[in-house]
């Protein structure tokens, strides 16, 4: 059914007498157009243009039997109603459905993340190297003042886990990870586990040789919050540091 024909439903339907006439109709079955007029407060005149309208609609039909005008109810056309407002029903459903998303999903949030970087004035293996060396980890890794490393243990290949113990004042803080990627002398990735770090958080490091030195960008993903990631921000600067000076 087109638009133009249930717009006509719509029209006929939208008046309240025609609606009782209707309601009549399917109550009572064929009725003369007179008897129906006995019915309302109305003339006769205004009735049977009320009867036209329901007929423009489709939703009555008239017999002529003689003099005799019988008009019934014919509710097949209010199928393409039901079917609108069907469909509205759906799009409302929908649309409810992606509301209650919007308001119970826990919105998600961007991964925190840092970068730090030095230019070291060594060459670019040795300072690459570094990173795979227990002893060297012994020297460098060290993100505060008066830190130490206990002991370290390293195995430098992909898959590959690694250990330290840092020691502050009195406490010890187990870090270590597993190596990811090792690409000579370009990139080394690790997994970070440590007192104060969540799961999955991985360490990629840059290197590039540089002005007769080495260039270490080191980045850092995911954190519980923003100031443990300024905290490891500044951790990691130490270190670079320390390293610079392990290799001087």
């Amino acid at each position: 059914m087109d638009e133009h024909n249930l717009s006509e439903i719509l029209k006929a339907s939208s008046d309240a007498t025609r609606r009782s006439i209707l309601t009549t109709l399917v109550q009572q079955g064929p009725t003369r157009v007179t008897e129906l007029a006995g019915r309302y407060d109305i003339s006769l005149n205004s009735v049977s243009k009320h009867i036209k309208v329901l007929e423009a609609a489709g939703l009555v039909t008239r017999k002529t039997l003689g003099r005799v005008h019988l008009i019934e109810a014919n509710l097949a056309p209010l199928t393409a109603v039901e079917d609108w407002f069907a469909n509205l029903k759906s799009i409302w459903a929908l649309q409810l459905e992606a509301l209650d998303d919007i308001l119970t999903k826990e919105p998600e949030m961007p991964e925190l993340s840092l970068t730090v970087s030095r230019q070291i004035n060594a060459p670019i293996e040795a300072v690459f190297n570094a990173w795979l060396s227990p002893e060297m980890m012994g020297r460098f890794m060290t993100p505060g003042e008066g830190m130490t490393v206990e002991d370290a243990v390293a195995n430098p290949v992909e898959g590959g886990a690694f250990s330290l113990n840092m020691v502050a004042g009195e406490k010890k803080l187990p870090h270590g990870g597993a190596y990811k990627v090792i690409k000579p002398h370009s990139t080394i990735v690790f997994s970070w586990d440590s007192p104060f770090s969540v799961d999955d958080t991985l360490v990629t490091l840059d290197f590039t040789a540089k002005d007769g030195g080495t260039h270490v960008a080191l980045n850092h993903v995911k954190f519980a919050d923003e100031e443990q990631r300024d905290n490891h921000e500044g951790g990691w600067t130490k270190i670079l540091e320390s390293l610079e000076k392990a290799l001087s």
